[in-house]
C-alpha cells in the first residue's frame, strides 16, 4: 500500500526555517486578536457595571449630562411627572459624584464613583 503525502504538506515543510516562521507569525497574530478580544470585552463590561447595579427599568438624566458621573441636575418637579405616568411605582432621585479613595494600607488612591 502506498502511502500519500498532500503535496501542500510537502511544501510547507520543505524550508523548515521558514515553515516555523511563518507558523509563528500566524500564532502572533492568533494571540493579537484574542487579546483584543479581551480587552473590548473588559471595556465593556466596565462600562456597564453601573447600568446594571441602578436595577431600574427607566433613569431620567438631564440633557445636560455627558457622563453617568458627571450629570448635571434638573427639576425635582420631573420626578413627580414620572410619578404620574401609569406604571410607575415609584420614582427616586440619584445623585453620584467622582472621588477618590486612598487605601490604608498600601496608601494606593484609585478614583471611584460615589
Amino acid at each position: 500500500m502506498i502511502r500519500r503525502v498532500p503535496l501542500a504538506w510537502l511544501q510547507l515543510t520543505h524550508h523548515k526555517g521558514r515553515f516555523l516562521v511563518a507558523l509563528a507569525g500566524v500564532a502572533f497574530a492568533v494571540i493579537l486578536m484574542f487579546m483584543q478580544l479581551g480587552f473590548q470585552d473588559a471595556l465593556y463590561e466596565d462600562a456597564i457595571t453601573i447600568h446594571k447595579t441602578l436595577k431600574a427599568d427607566l433613569i431620567l438624566i438631564s440633557p445636560k449630562s455627558v457622563a453617568l458621573f458627571g450629570t448635571s441636575t434638573f427639576p425635582r418637579r420631573r420626578l413627580y411627572d414620572a410619578l404620574e405616568v401609569d406604571g410607575v411605582a415609584t420614582a427616586s432621585p440619584f445623585y453620584s459624584e467622582g472621588g477618590e479613595w486612598k487605601n490604608p494600607q498600601n496608601q494606593s488612591s484609585r478614583d471611584i464613583i460615589i
